[in-house]
C-alpha cells in the first residue's frame, strides 16, 4: 500500500469473487522500543515524534501524555498548558488530514492531464495549465512532478470535477503551510516540535503570537 506514511503488505486470498482470507503484514522494522530503553524518559517526547514526518505531533503528545501519568501531574496541567497543547495537535491535526486526502490519495484518484485544456479563468487551474505545456513541450515527463510518475488509478470522475479537484489540490498546499505555521508558532517548529513537555509546554502566549 503506497499512499500511506510508512510501510504495510496486504495479502488476500479471493476464490470466486469472495474473499476468503485476508491479513495485514507491517514490513518496516524501525526499533523505537529498543532504543529508547535506558533513555531519559523526558526525552521519549522527542525521540517518539521522529517516528513519522507528517503526524509527529500525535506521538509527541502522547509520551507527554504518559509521562503526566508517570511523574504523577496529569492532574495538575495549567489550563493554558492544556489549551495550547490542545491548538498545536489540533494544528498538526489539520496539516495531516489535508497531506493524506489530498497529498497522498488523491492523485490515484484525479486525473491531473484533465487540466491540460482548461478553457477557464481559475489562476491555480492555469498554472497547471501551463506546467503540463512545458513538460510536453519539453518531452521530458519527468517536469511533471509530482504528478508523473504515477500508477494508473481508479479515473472515473467526470473532467470538471477532476478539475476542480486539481484546483483543491493546489489550494491545499497552502492550507496545509498555514496549519503548519500555527503549530511551529506555538510549538517551535514544524515538524518535530519542541514546546510539549511532561507537565504542559515550554512556551506561552503572546499578542504577537496569536495575532
Amino acid at each position: 500500500i503506497t499512499r500511506i506514511e510508512g510501510h504495510l503488505k496486504i495479502e488476500a486470498t479471493v476464490d470466486g469473487g469472495e474473499v476468503k482470507d485476508a491479513k495485514c503484514v507491517g514490513t518496516l522494522f524501525r526499533g523505537f522500543e529498543i532504543f529508547m530503553k535506558d533513555r531519559d524518559p523526558r526525552d521519549a517526547v522527542h525521540i517518539t515524534q521522529r517516528i513519522c514526518g507528517v503526524c509527529p505531533t500525535s506521538h509527541g503528545t502522547t509520551a507527554a501524555l504518559n509521562l503526566d501519568s508517570a511523574f504523577g501531574v496529569a492532574d495538575k496541567i495549567p489550563n493554558n498548558g492544556r489549551i495550547l497543547r490542545n491548538l498545536i495537535q489540533g494544528a498538526n491535526y489539520i496539516a495531516s488530514h489535508i497531506v493524506h486526502f489530498y497529498h497522498l490519495a488523491a492523485l490515484d484518484y484525479v486525473d491531473v492531464t484533465e487540466v491540460a485544456d482548461y478553457d477557464g479563468t481559475d489562476p491555480e487551474l492555469l498554472k497547471v495549465k501551463d506546467f503540463i505545456a512545458r513538460a510536453l513541450a519539453a518531452g521530458d515527463m519527468s517536469m511533471l512532478a509530482p504528478f508523473y510518475p504515477r500508477y494508473e488509478g481508479d479515473y472515473r470522475l467526470p473532467k470538471k470535477v477532476a478539475q476542480a479537484a486539481v484546483a483543491h489540490y493546489v489550494e491545499a498546499l497552502n492550507m496545509r503551510r498555514l496549519a503548519h505555521e500555527l503549530s511551529a508558532i506555538y510549538s517551535g517548529r514544524m515538524p518535530h516540535s519542541v514546546a510539549v513537555v511532561a507537565g504542559g509546554v515550554t512556551s506561552h502566549p503572546s499578542i504577537d503570537s496569536i495575532s
